[in-house]
């Protein structure tokens, strides 16, 4: 194999590596809040765009959350946190959108079974409301593919499997940006579709129907894709 160039780190990367650093170090506990993306900028002497991308990452990673109106914190350790290593191939492939969705079509379909089976009556009226949330916003585009996300992060965390719940909040920012990139591109319809009919399955604690209207909704997405590729 060739030798190839070594080519210079970008800024961007650079203030990433640090901020993971200081975290893998213990420099910040968990649950500690780190400092606001302006000291941030100010401290590395670069922009808050810079420094928002790499918090982004750090996020992308379940390494830190962000609160609405309070700033970014130390997230705690859990088991799914070892399939980190995967989240650079999701943010630097080019084909990353069909391999969500290939990703999506061999999981998906299994998190709504086990999804259904375990769900506490408080959690099918969270997704009730979520699927709500959906028919309210379905001709805004934007919050609807948020609506549409946070339906499928119920599932994940109605399974009360770590791994699968940690391996949905790490691609969390991946997925947001592809959830966006289907609904503008394919509407509210089939969203509506599916979800009113998987919401269903889930109350009615069928979670054979639940695994089979997910696996043909992932299908049908799969495939909507596929064929513009």
């Amino acid at each position: 194999m060739p030798i190839k160039k070594i080519t210079r780190q970008s800024i961007g990367e650079q203030v990433f590596e640090q901020l993971k650093e200081q975290i893998f170090n213990n420099e910040w506990k968990r649950g500690e809040k780190i400092p606001s993306e302006n000291d941030l900028a100010v401290s590395f002497g670069v922009s808050r765009i810079t420094v928002r991308q790499a918090l982004q990452k750090l996020t992308a990673l379940g390494l830190i959350e962000t609160r609405l109106g309070e700033g970014s914190f130390i997230r705690d350790a859990a088991p799914g946190i070892n399939m980190n290593p995967l989240i650079p191939i999701a943010y630097l492939n080019e084909n990353s959108l069909q391999e969500i969705l290939e990703y999506r079509r061999a999981l998906e379909g299994n998190v709504a079974e086990l999804a259904t089976e375990k769900a506490s009556e408080d959690e099918v009226a969270k997704l009730e409301e979520a699927y709500k949330l959906m028919e309210q916003v379905k001709n805004e585009l934007e919050l609807f593919s948020k609506a549409d996300l946070n339906f499928h992060l119920l599932l994940a965390n109605m399974t009360k499997n770590s791994l699968i719940i940690q391996t949905f909040h790490i691609f969390n920012d991946v997925l947001n940006r592809a959830f966006s990139q289907i609904v503008n591109e394919r509407g509210n319809s089939a969203g509506i579709y599916y979800h009113k009919l998987l919401l269903e399955a889930v109350k009615n604690r069928n979670s054979g129907d639940a695994k089979k209207i997910m696996q043909e909704h992932m299908e049908d997405l799969y495939n909507t894709f596929k064929s513009k590729a």
